[in-house]
């Protein structure tokens, strides 16, 4: 319960300071769900970089990043607690709540909750442990924001990493998840306020039936950045809205703002960028009171705005490697990975039919397309299209139709669920909508497919219950982090191995991609041969064994799968270390199963020459 005290506390301090901001600008939401909705955000991601400013000069440590929390407190610490007391006196809706409101009120505590408790749960998750952990684990052992050629994402863009790594200076890996835990919450309250002005009293239920989807209940409890780009794209449209509504110069920074800290969570968000720039560049087009004059001046303050908050990682990517959407666009910028949009990253032939109909494949068959359990659900499939037979009100239909360019635009490049997310805000809307006005209408047919949506809800509810119930058994206190770990996640035996065995000095090059347990400098042996080609040129073992020592590795490590497996596995450096394996004796060598059940052999060998058979 600590680390999910510490993201709470994060979260008001960074409330607080974002609220500070919107009240001095005078951009301040009247609503108090409006309001946290945009002040979290954008004081989450001042803090972000705050310590991304600290890591350029190699001030990440504890003492640097107590200083940092104790100016933000200082500053945000009051506007957070008035803050979180208004939004305490808030009731999810008007008076008069019909059966729906009740029933949807059940499932969004019941998954408000079941996320809660699986956001508690150790962290087992494959990209966070070679990722979005990794990386500011690797920053804080390096005390600098270096980066890692064998870890590429050291140059992506990082908000959500750098305020994980405030939590793992303080805490550990389980605060991590409180802090996606929270920013789900924040998405939800955007998506609310997107409602608002068509929904009134029921704009909840877009922001609950939003929460309700598959893929971010998912994402609610694992440290990842999938939610995170979600409420931070949320954040951005809403405040792009509210421009509309009241344009400006302040308004306009803000928006730009919010889509600058966007795009430095995750590439998807520069798609969203282009579309709300054009949007907004070309607003007399669909709007004959603005002038063109205005909307290019309020577009340039936008673009501004933009590059500041969001330019500085690009930057960095750009003086490190050459290539500002490192690893992506390698023919573009000359350096990069190719596999990163190999074809077989795009599942779905890129027509524009498939595009047009991308919610179909990508609601039933979501295994195609990265991850089985980061789905959207069969909500958006079932009844989005009955907007075309419904007269729904022009601001409706233009945030469904925002959401879904997005998803088709990102669709043409890496085809992930996960990178989609920033389209559910929108998309959620159009669904609470029709829910909203079936509910009003007293026929049958209305009352059924009302009946049907509530039924859907319910269903995408019990899933998130359901994943609950796999880490209750170590929130609840039935076995210990450590008993959990060692039964579900192989690393964490083998970090425990290599921190009571080996020297601090060792450097391991190895094939599992996780090194966030392994209390060592770790670097993926992939990695490394896909950027320096070693072993492409016919060396011999022995050469190979020789370069990897010049290079300053210490020992190696190896973990095929045993028997068949369609666990993704290169096995290259083994079948190439063949013969001088053979002569060696490992230092450690165990059968591990993860919570899957996947069993791998886990071997440790020495490269100075020890291990030798005898």
């Amino acid at each position: 319960m600590l680390d999910l005290g510490f993201a709470l506390l994060l979260t008001l301090l960074a409330t607080g300071l974002g609220a500070r901001i919107l009240q001095k600008l005078d951009l301040s939401p009247e609503h108090p769900v409006d309001r946290f909705g945009l002040a979290f955000p954008l004081g989450a991601g001042i803090v972000a970089l705050a310590v991304l400013l600290l890591g350029q000069f190699q001030g990440l440590n504890v003492l640097a990043l107590a200083i940092l929390l104790g100016i933000v407190a200082e500053i945000g610490l009051l506007a957070g607690v008035r803050l979180a007391g208004a939004l305490a006196k808030v009731p999810f809706g008007g008076g008069g709540a019909t059966g729906v409101d009740r029933l949807m009120r059940v499932f969004l505590v019941a998954t408000v909750a079941a996320t809660a408790i699986s956001a508690l749960a150790p962290v087992t998750d494959g990209d966070a442990l070679c990722y979005h952990l990794q990386v500011p684990k690797v920053f804080l052992m390096e005390g600098s924001a270096v980066f890692d050629p064998d870890l590429h994402e050291t140059v992506y863009p990082l908000t959500t990493e750098m305020l994980y790594m405030i939590a793992l200076a303080f805490r550990g890996p389980i605060a991590c998840r409180g802090i996606q835990w929270m920013l789900g919450l924040a998405m939800a309250a955007n998506i609310t306020a997107l409602a608002r002005p068509s929904l009134g009293n029921r704009a909840w239920w877009a922001g609950a039936g939003a929460l309700l989807v598959p893929a971010v209940t998912n994402g609610m409890a694992a440290p990842l950045n999938d939610v995170a780009l979600a409420a931070f794209g949320t954040a951005a449209i809403a405040a792009w809205m509210r421009l509309h509504d009241a344009p400006g110069r302040k308004a306009a920074v803000l928006a730009g703002v919010f889509i600058g800290l966007a795009v430095g969570v995750k590439y998807p968000a520069l798609v969203l960028a282009a579309m709300l720039g054009a949007g907004l560049a070309l607003r007399p087009c669909f709007d004959r009171k603005a002038s063109w004059k205005a909307s290019l001046e309020l577009t340039f303050w936008f673009a501004a705005a933009l590059i500041a908050a969001g330019g500085a990682w690009y930057l960095r990517a750009y003086i490190h490697t050459g290539n500002p959407v490192h690893p992506f666009f390698r023919s573009w910028f000359g350096s990069g990975l190719d596999e990163v949009l190999d074809p077989i990253k795009r599942p779905l032939p890129v027509t524009l039919w498939n595009l047009l109909t991308a919610i179909g494949p990508l609601s039933l068959e979501p295994h195609r397309f990265d991850s089985f359990a980061h789905q959207f659900g069969p909500i958006f499939l079932l009844f989005l299209p009955a907007l075309l037979l419904e007269r729904a009100p022009r601001r409706v239909l233009g945030l469904v139709l925002l959401g879904y360019v997005f998803l088709m635009l990102c669709m043409t490049q890496r085809q992930s669920m996960r990178f989609l997310l920033i389209a559910v805000g929108p998309l959620s809307v159009g669904v609470a909508w029709l829910a909203s006005t079936w509910r009003d209408r007293p026929t049958i047919p209305a009352r059924v497919l009302t009946i049907a949506l509530v039924g859907v809800l319910g269903l995408e509810s019990c899933l998130a219950m359901a994943r609950a119930g796999r880490a209750a058994g170590s929130v609840l206190g039935r076995e210990t982090s450590v008993q959990f770990l060692a039964r579900c996640e192989p690393t964490f035996r083998v970090g425990r191995w290599i921190g009571e065995h080996l020297p601090r000095e060792a450097r391991l090059i190895g094939q599992d991609h996780r090194g966030f347990y392994i209390p060592r400098e770790y670097t993926m042996e992939l990695a490394h041969r896909r950027r320096t080609d070693l072993g492409e040129n016919g060396e011999t073992d022995g050469e190979l064994v020789e370069a990897l020592r010049r290079q300053g590795y210490t020992h190696v490590m190896f973990c095929p799968p045993k028997g068949e497996s369609d666990v993704e596995f290169d096995p290259t450096l083994g079948e190439k270390l063949a013969p001088w394996l053979a002569s060696r004796r490992p230092l450690y060598n165990e059968e591990l199963s993860d919570g899957d059940g996947l069993v791998r052999n886990y071997a440790i060998y020495e490269l100075d020459g020890g291990g030798a058979v005898q």
